[in-house]
């Protein structure tokens, strides 16, 4: 079973997309140097409420995979730092999903 995490992106009014563009290329950056894997951005292009918002996914073999990639990225001083950061540009929602197997 995968475990997919998925954040929702929702940008501040004002923001401009070379800064939200910047600091997701800090967080993917970070979520691959911690270990998670398919790290992708995504745009909503489409979508209803979600037209314009922007998306990071990213997977993990299982949950104990995914706790080992919280506690490396939770104990990284850049990391505390991007979420400081972000957290003045946009609003964040976090989402955590797991595959069902044999579907």
């Amino acid at each position: 079973m995968a475990i997919v995490a998925t954040t929702i992106v929702h940008p501040n009014p004002g923001v401009t997309w070379d800064v939200i563009q910047s600091q997701l290329k800090r967080a993917t950056t970070l979520a691959r140097k911690h270990g998670a894997e398919n790290v992708t951005g995504l745009v909503t292009t489409v979508g209803g409420q979600g037209t314009n918002t922007i998306g990071m996914l990213s997977t993990v073999a299982d949950w104990a995979t995914y706790g080992k990639v919280q506690e490396s990225l939770n104990a990284d001083p850049e990391y505390q730092s991007l979420l400081m950061d972000a957290s003045q540009l946009a609003t964040w929602e976090n989402y955590l999903s797991q595959t069902i197997p044999d579907l």
